[in-house]
This record gives structure tokens, C-alpha cells and sequence, in this order.
């Protein structure tokens, strides 16, 4: 996905401009091209993980882990509502904590977003 992103950001008009000043490869690339590039790729790890986080129940369940994922079954077993509730808290929070932060990277990375428009 960062291959074929930064490949098309490289046939940008500024990756042009850049060029055309007489800027070093090496700096077009570092410089204009790997930031905006990554700014899906970044989306996407976060989103992935988020999901990860979720996908705790199953993956411990399966193969007989203990950790949030299988403490989470075992309160719904016993209808602990009280730690369900905690849990799914927990969850949420990881979930926003991580588009917070996937949200901060990208606004680093690109001026635009620091805007707020």
C-alpha cells in the first residue's frame, strides 16, 4: 500500500517543482513524497488495530489465553454486568485513544490538516 502511494504522489505537480528547483532526489523523496504517502497507510494501521483490540475475545478463546478477551467471555457467562460494562469501556477507550493518536500523526504529517478547514 506505501509502495503504490508513494509512486503515485511521485507523478505529483510538486514532486515536479521540486525537481525542477534542482533539490536532491533523496531530499524529493524524504521530504515531499514519504510524508504524504504515509498518511493512508498510517489511517490504515490505526483502523487495524483498533480492530485488533476488538478481535481479543475470539483470538483468545481459540487458543486458550487468558487476558482481557477471555475474562470478557467468562463475565458473560456469569452475567457479571458490572465488569462487562468495565470491559467494554476499556475497549472503547483503546479504540478512541487510537484514532486520537492516528488523527495527531497525520495532522504532523501533513500542514493542511493542522488547519482544522
Amino acid at each position: 500500500m506505501t509502495r503504490s502511494r508513494v509512486l503515485e504522489v511521485m507523478r505529483e505537480d510538486y514532486i515536479r517543482t521540486a525537481r525542477a528547483k534542482g533539490v536532491y532526489e533523496r531530499l524529493v523523496v524524504t521530504r515531499h513524497a514519504i510524508p504524504n504517502a504515509l498518511l493512508p497507510t498510517i489511517t490504515v494501521i490505526g483502523l487495524e488495530f483498533a480492530f485488533l483490540i476488538g478481535g481479543l475475545v475470539v483470538t483468545e478463546e481459540v487458543f486458550n489465553l487468558n487476558g482481557i478477551g477471555r475474562l470478557f467471555v467468562q463475565a458473560v457467562s456469569r452475567n457479571d454486568f458490572i465488569l462487562i460494562q468495565t470491559l467494554v469501556m476499556i475497549i472503547a477507550a483503546v479504540f478512541v485513544v487510537t484514532n486520537i493518536v492516528v488523527d495527531i500523526i497525520c495532522a504532523a504529517l501533513d500542514p493542511r490538516l493542522r488547519l482544522g478547514r
